[in-house]
Order: structure tokens, then sequence, then C-alpha cells
């Protein structure tokens, strides 16, 4: 019984290490996305209203053709980085050790002689 204890023990420290790890990782990404949208969303909106006035008036085209095109761009645009985004987040890999070595421990019990 104590060594299972002993091994619990050892397995529930890992699991908190790489937990805490994780956190941080996550943490760092979730402000950078957040500082990033934030810094996009307030330059686009100062920037969008002088771009589609000077697209406009070089092109001779209404404003709101100019504008409609934009927000086309921009969907599409939110739609491939959004893939990116899944495809990142889909290789994202947290708590390998851990796992590694539940592995491990899977395979060596499998191997042990049964009990007499």
């Amino acid at each position: 019984m104590r060594t299972l204890a002993l091994y619990a023990e050892a397995r529930g420290r890992l699991l908190q290490i790489e937990a805490q790890e994780a956190g941080t990782k996550f943490s760092e990404i979730f402000i950078l996305v957040t500082v990033l949208c934030g810094c996009l969303l307030f330059g686009w909106m100062l920037a969008l209203p002088a771009f589609v006035w000077i697209v406009a008036n070089s092109l001779g085209w209404p404003w709101w053709h100019v504008a409609l095109w934009g927000a086309g761009l921009h969907l599409f645009l939110a739609i491939v980085f959004f893939i990116s985004l899944k495809v990142r987040l889909s290789k994202l890999r947290v708590f390998e050790e851990t796992f590694h070595q539940f592995q491990r421990d899977r395979d060596a019990i499998g191997n042990l002689p049964p009990r007499q």
C-alpha cells in the first residue's frame, strides 16, 4: 500500500507541475490574443473610414460599394485566420509527460507476472 501511495503522490505531483506549466502557457497566449485583438480593432476602426473615402473618390464608386467590398474582404480574412487558429489549437499539446508516464506504467503493470 505504501508503494501505491508513493506512486499516486508522484503522479499527482507531476500532474500538478504540468498543470501549472499549461496554465502559464494559456495565460500568455490569452493576454497576447487580447492585446492583439484590441490593437487591431481600434486601428481598423480609425483607418477604415479614411480608406473607404480614398478608394471611393479615386475610383468614382459610391462609398457604400467600397464599404461592402471591404466588409467582404474582412470576413474572408476572418475565416482564414479562424481556420489557422483552429489548426494551431489542434496541434497544441499539454500534459505530454504525464501521459507518457501513464503509458509506461501501464506497460510495466502489463508485464508483471501474475500473483500466486
